[in-house]
């Protein structure tokens, strides 16, 4: 059964990994996800939590955001926490969990390619 684009898309955006696991590319699915929320966390560790406020690093937010539901939820519960105690260590966390936000829209592009068949050689997934 071939799968609607956009429905991979938002999937993809909600769950990294999702998407292609909605197109039966399980490995695709497991390596995305592992390294998109597992990039995340690590950012949320080494920013304590205070490296997700939307409301303090706005701009961050713009790339964090693309981490799908994991940067909502993190937002919403981690980010009216105090700032970390080490300025490099909230840094770093920034990075790393707008870093993963991005990563996860390349796998989003990768997944509405994939559904739409768009790649040379190879038949729509689904």
């Amino acid at each position: 059964m071939r799968r609607s684009p956009l429905l991979v898309v938002l999937a993809a955006w909600a769950v990294p990994g999702l998407g292609h696991l909605l197109l039966g590319r399980r490995a695709k699915a497991a390596w995305f996800g592992a390294l998109i929320l597992g990039t995340f966390g690590v950012g949320l560790l080494l920013g304590e939590g205070a490296s997700v406020s939307s409301a303090r690093y706005p701009w961050h937010m713009c790339g964090q955001i693309g981490a799908g539901l994991a940067a909502l939820l993190a937002d919403g519960l981690l980010g009216s926490r105090p700032q970390a105690g080490t300025i490099d260590r909230l840094e770093l966390g920034l990075v790393f969990t707008a870093v993963a936000g991005i990563l996860n829209f390349v796998a989003m592009v990768d997944a509405y390619e994939l559904a739409r068949g768009d790649r040379p050689g190879e038949e729509p997934a689904g």
